[in-house]
């Protein structure tokens, strides 16, 4: 009797210690399925959850004198957060540390051993457990563990869940160290900036989430003027000693949220969220005028041009934005050098000299004169780009939009449809279907605008408008197959004015359509093709600009 009882206890062992060794082996797994370990943690906590309480759980790092939260996953909130460091001293965290053993604080309401404990009672956590990462032989940081129960963990948890800290160790250290060398991939070897690598993923995703969000953004572009000179004079070693200086002016001027960034060779950029154009300006000014002063007082010919762009409205991608602050910083230095430049205010052509004041001038005729030559060469489009540019202008105002995104928009559209005069006439005057080829052609047309335009500096500011007025709300127009927000609003008025003023015009392939029949056209499409809010306020105007007796008579009852 007393052997088979033994057998039986034994065989519950045995069962139990699988079970254990089970869960410490998927939970391990989860854990060590990438070296980020933000990528995993959330599902290492779902999983853990299914073996022990867990309200609270995170994953603290010990860097010298301090602790920082790698990973942090709670339901009661938190008065840290994710890669914060705080003093090590009278913690729990220093405790494991020292003792290289768990900690484990059965209820926090009876006693509380360090200053944290206030904090985590104030949120409902009465029970924690501290377990010590440990990694040859060395303690590298804390799995935390709380929950709102008093006594939460037994003794056979807090032994599974030290088995298990010291099986997740050393993944953690691997990603801890996958992370440094990550960081120093992303920074310049001797600026300690970020560098140009890290600019192109940072700006990419700040478009994104502006996008998401609505919000604007700028960019400063700076390059010093006359450092060439400096660094044959001089040498490399007393190039790079300015190079550190200007780096650690830019840093000591901007906000904690902005980002600096060496974007090569004498070369700075900032990225600023949430900064018009006016800030950035004035960011960018105070910037200019501290190197020029540092530079005076060491009597050195060295200064900056700084060049200034913002999203949306100096470019809706990547690539634009970047073409407007570069236009912007080297009309500065083509206009005197030691000046900010703003990408939409730049005025002169940076083809010619700067004192050619007549250059631009004479390209715009020319421009306007290709206007004149297309409505020529197509009957159907006589007066359509003036009727569009009427049309969007008052939905712009309705819009409150600022006078000069106004002017902006009325100028785009005047000149929207000019890259047509690079399309055959047996296309752009085909009264049948076109083929598929000669649908990709006539696509290319505000590809062709923007070129076109994109030849007077001081119409920078309506490139976005030109080029993506045929993009559409739902991602399926052209040419980049922008959705939603990211394209720029005025594109949007542009894309909803130029589709009802060709609806109601005479087309090769179809004649006008009725106001009415139009204005529904609007309505089905808003929210697909069309912006819902610039159709919402452009109906109105459309319905305000209809003058014939018969249109009159059919909307009389329309709204």
């Amino acid at each position: 009797m007393a052997t088979s009882l033994e057998k039986e206890y034994l065989a519950d062992q045995l069962t139990k210690r699988e079970q254990e060794l089970s869960i410490i082996n998927r939970l391990a797994g989860v854990i060590s399925s990438s070296l980020n370990i933000q990528e995993v943690y959330d599902a290492f906590v779902k999983e853990l959850k299914q073996v022990v309480e867990a309200d609270f759980t995170a994953i603290v790092l010990v860097e010298g004198n301090e602790k920082y939260f790698s990973a942090l996953s709670t339901e009661v909130g938190s008065a840290w957060h994710t890669g914060q460091k705080i003093p090590m001293s009278d913690t729990a965290t220093e405790w494991v540390f020292l003792n290289k053993k768990p900690y484990y604080e059965k209820d926090l309401c009876k006693n509380k051993q360090f200053r944290s404990g206030e904090e985590f009672i104030s949120r409902g956590i009465q029970s924690l457990c501290y377990l010590p990462l440990i990694n040859k032989g060395e303690v590298i940081g804390v799995l935390i563990l709380g929950s709102k129960k008093p006594e939460a963990y037994n003794a056979g948890q807090i032994n599974l869940l030290e088995r298990l800290s010291a099986q997740i160790a050393a993944p953690i250290e691997n990603s801890r160290l996958y992370a440094k060398a990550e960081a120093v991939a992303r920074v310049d070897a001797i600026t300690g900036l970020f560098n140009r690598r890290y600019f192109d993923e940072r700006l990419r995703e700040e478009i994104i989430r502006r996008t998401d969000y609505g919000d604007t953004f700028s960019l400063i572009l700076i390059d010093m003027d006359n450092f060439k000179k400096y660094n044959d004079t001089f040498g490399h070693m007393a190039g790079d000693r300015i190079l550190v200086l200007a780096a650690r002016i830019i840093e000591g001027l901007i906000r904690s949220s902005d980002v600096a960034f060496r974007y090569g060779g004498d070369e700075f950029v900032i990225i600023l969220p949430n900064a018009s154009t006016l800030d950035a300006f004035s960011v960018a000014e105070r910037i200019r005028e501290k190197i020029d002063c540092e530079m005076s007082i060491k009597q050195l010919d060295l200064s900056v041009s700084i060049g200034v762009a913002s999203w949306p409205g100096d470019g809706a991608t990547l690539d634009e934005l970047c073409y407007a602050a570069d236009m912007a910083l080297y009309y500065a230095k083509h206009t005197g050098q030691n000046r900010t430049s703003i990408a939409s205010k730049t005025l002169f052509s940076l083809n010619e000299p700067a004192t050619n004041v007549n250059s631009e001038a004479d390209v715009l005729a020319t421009i306007y004169a290709l206007a004149a030559t297309l409505e020529a060469r197509d009957k159907y489009t006589y007066g359509h780009s003036r009727r569009v540019s009427r049309y969007a202008v008052a939905a712009a105002e309705a819009l409150n939009l600022p006078p000069e995104q106004v002017a902006i928009i009325s100028a785009a559209s005047l000149l929207h449809d000019i890259g047509k005069v690079g399309i055959p006439d047996n296309v752009l005057n085909k009264s049948g279907k076109l083929l598929d080829e000669e649908w990709e052609l006539l696509k290319q047309h505000p590809k062709l605008s923007a070129t076109i335009v994109g030849h007077i500096p001081s119409l920078n500011a309506c490139l976005a408008a030109v080029r993506h007025h045929h993009e559409r709300w739902d991602g399926n127009g052209y040419p980049s197959g922008l959705k939603g927000e990211e394209i720029p609003i005025e594109a949007r008025i542009l894309c909803v004015t130029d589709a009802f003023e060709a609806m109601i015009s005479d087309r090769p392939y179809r004649g006008p359509l009725t106001f009415k029949k139009a204005i529904a056209e609007l309505e089905n499409c808003s929210g697909t093709q069309f912006d819902p809010n610039v159709v919402r306020v452009f109906i109105p105007i459309a319905l305000s600009t209809a003058t014939d007796d018969l249109e009159l008579e059919s909307l009389k009852n329309y709204r």
